[in-house]
């Protein structure tokens, strides 16, 4: 008799433990599932961006069902009715938080897949412009599922959610005024990728607020920018954006159009100088061939002839050391050919001759 009743006391403690446990077992499983995931993605020794999103998704599944298993087993104690709802909702809010996590990570599964499958189909310049409009896509995705979210969750907790939205629609011309800033940088954000002014990764120059660098990322209110010359990141209302001068180095086309201005002393040959100077600017690597370069004898100086040559380089980026690569090599040639690079000279001429006078 005692045996049955230890039995039915054991059985019955059973189906909750094995829920628990199966629970505890799924999260100690996690790093062996995603060690399986990763060395069957890094077969090719590179992982994507995509793969890296498939093992974030799949951790938060198995968070997921290890969750549900663990309020599955506690539901089966038989606990009192204040307990029981206690334990409900906040599973029900980690179920909620987990899932929107979920569904956040499969948006950037999707936005991923659908963005490198357009990459495939347009030229390689318009790879950057592509993923600027993916990326406002995803932002503006997942503002409206956690919003979604939010809402389902308030419902849980007992809020009516009708009286609160009624109340946002009431309250909606006085968030705007308080807001109008925001809503105009997110405005001017949208406009900003629609109206292809800059790309992800392209380098501009802000002339308004003499900033110059690459476009980091375009987000929903602001637009980040990693500085040329202190690699900071500036971080720039979109409003200011759309409103002031841009320049675009990258964007229709990366080539970039620089110029050395040399001066010669008076009496140089000058077929001799231009021939040596398109002789150092095509010598010099990522200079392009094509527009090919030229040299002009500008101006008669005060004490030099004026030559100016115009050349592309591929991107803006190297054309400080190609200008000095050019510049060392034009020295070079001009010394073996013996031209003189003049310095300004100033001569004081006095018509009725200066007296001086000694004194000891």
């Amino acid at each position: 008799m005692n045996f049955y009743f230890e039995a039915e006391k054991v059985l019955k403690y059973l189906p909750p433990l094995i829920f628990i446990i199966s629970s505890v077992i799924i999260i100690k499983l996690r790093p062996t599932i995603n060690k399986i995931l990763l060395k069957q993605f890094a077969k090719d020794k590179k992982i994507t961006k995509g793969e890296k999103l498939t093992l974030e998704f799949s951790t938060i599944i198995t968070y997921i069902l290890a969750t549900f298993l663990f309020h599955m087993g506690v539901l089966q104690f038989n606990l009192p009715p204040f307990w029981r709802k206690a334990i409900d909702i906040t599973a029900y809010c980690l179920y909620i938080g987990l899932a929107t996590f979920g569904i956040l990570k499969l948006v950037d599964m999707v936005i991923n897949y659908m963005s490198e499958k357009t990459k495939k189909t347009v030229p390689i310049s318009e790879e950057p412009l592509v993923e600027t409009y993916f990326s406002m896509i995803s932002k503006v995705t997942k503002i409206f599922i956690v919003f979604v979210a939010f809402i389902i969750l308030l419902d849980k907790l007992g809020f009516n959610v009708t009286s609160l939205i009624t109340s946002l629609g009431v309250g909606s011309l006085a968030v705007g005024l308080a807001a109008q800033d925001t809503i105009k940088n997110f405005i001017s954000g949208i406009l900003l990728v629609t109206d292809r002014q800059f790309r992800i990764g392209d380098r501009v120059y802000i002339k308004d607020i003499d900033v110059d660098g690459y476009v980091y990322d375009i987000g929903l209110r602001t637009t980040r920018i990693i500085t040329i010359a202190g690699n900071n990141l500036i971080i720039v209302p979109n409003s200011k954006l759309t409103e002031g001068v841009i320049e675009n180095a990258l964007y229709p086309d990366a080539k970039f159009k620089d110029s050395i201005k040399i001066g010669v002393a008076y009496g140089s040959d000058v077929e001799l100088v231009k021939k040596l100077i398109i002789e150092a600017i095509t010598s010099t690597p990522d200079v392009l061939q094509n527009p090919p370069p030229s040299v002009f004898f500008i101006d008669f100086g005060d004490s030099a002839l004026i030559f100016q040559a115009f050349y592309y380089v591929k991107k803006k980026d190297i054309a400080y050391r190609v200008k000095s690569q050019i510049n060392e090599k034009i020295d070079k040639l001009f010394k073996e050919h013996n031209i003189e690079i003049p310095f300004p000279c100033r001569t004081n001429y006095f018509p009725e001759g200066v007296r001086v006078k000694i004194e000891r």
